[in-house]
């Protein structure tokens, strides 16, 4: 029996079908350019329509392109999604890596010790020796793989310092004046969640989705915003002293008495939809209006 393909998409352009995709991964694809509104798609590969006929595929960013404003949009939206495929890829294959390494060891090692096995005291005593190393070394690279699996995501855990929930969903989560310090936040969905008086500094939240979220009187120090939508949050008091907001949207957000003392602002689109300019630092550096 074939699994069904819910939620997901077969593409065909020029006659060559790929996928199936699912529906977020079309939408990114259409911000990095991969596929156009043009592009064939189907969940069966019988019935095809260009996916324009789909709106909910289709990112607000990719339909408001055609503009300067949206051409900005566009752009500083495919700087993240890049970003975002390049982190997933690096992580993947640093597992594979380690664990292609670690079977290489072993392959390597248990060949040389039969190799040079022979039934003799002083061999037979080399031979235990070997093992021993062997063992021992086997043994430090499995509890430092197992350390890296303890530091991947867990959305189950509860909401305490260091916790990760990169890529989580927790759509109006209530984190109310929580400590929350170092977190690993960076893609998870925050929309209209309460984290007014939260604990955050030093923690990572790029590219997080906090639109609409509710951050007043937060403490934001070293906090890591690179590319996060911020879209009608309310900051109004927040401490973002040296925060990364590089990229982050800040589009109608509430902005009175936030202290941005050193925090980055490089190409953050500002709260009136212009782009901060580089070495934006402590403040959003606007072109002059010609």
């Amino acid at each position: 029996m074939n699994k069904s393909n819910k939620g997901r998409w077969y593409t065909k352009e020029k006659g060559k079908i790929n996928g199936p995709f699912p529906n977020k991964l079309i939408g990114s694809y259409l911000i990095l350019g991969r596929i156009t509104l043009d592009t064939l798609v189907s969940k069966d590969k019988k019935h095809w329509s260009p996916v324009r006929k789909y709106p909910a595929m289709v990112p607000d960013v990719v339909n408001e392109a055609g503009t300067l404003k949206g051409d900005r949009a566009l752009m500083l939206a495919r700087i993240r999604e890049d970003e975002r495929t390049t982190d997933v890829e690096n992580g993947d294959s640093d597992r594979r890596e380690n664990e292609e390494q670690l079977m290489q060891l072993h392959r390597q090692v248990r060949n040389e010790v039969l190799d040079s096995y022979q039934p003799k005291p002083y061999k037979l005593m080399a031979y235990f020796v070997i093992s021993g190393i062997i063992l021992f070394v086997l043994i430090g690279l499995l509890l430092n793989t197992n350390e890296k699996d303890r530091t991947q995501a867990d959305c189950d855990l509860p909401a305490e310092p260091g916790i990760n929930w990169s890529s989580c969903n927790k759509p109006g989560e209530d984190l109310n004046a929580l400590d929350l310090r170092r977190v690993n936040f960076r893609n998870t969905k925050l929309q209209s969640a309460n984290l007014s008086e939260t604990h955050l500094q030093e923690s990572d939240l790029a590219y997080a989705d906090l639109s609409n979220s509710n951050l007043a009187m937060a403490q934001l120090k070293n906090t890591n915003f690179k590319g996060a939508n911020l879209r009608q949050a309310n900051l109004q008091g927040a401490d973002l002293t040296a925060a990364n907001l590089s990229y982050a949207e800040l589009v109608g957000s509430q902005l009175q008495g936030v202290n941005f003392e050193h925090a980055i602002l490089d190409y953050a689109v500002w709260v009136n939809g212009e782009v901060c300019l580089p070495g934006s630092v402590g403040a959003c550096l606007l072109p002059l209006e010609e």
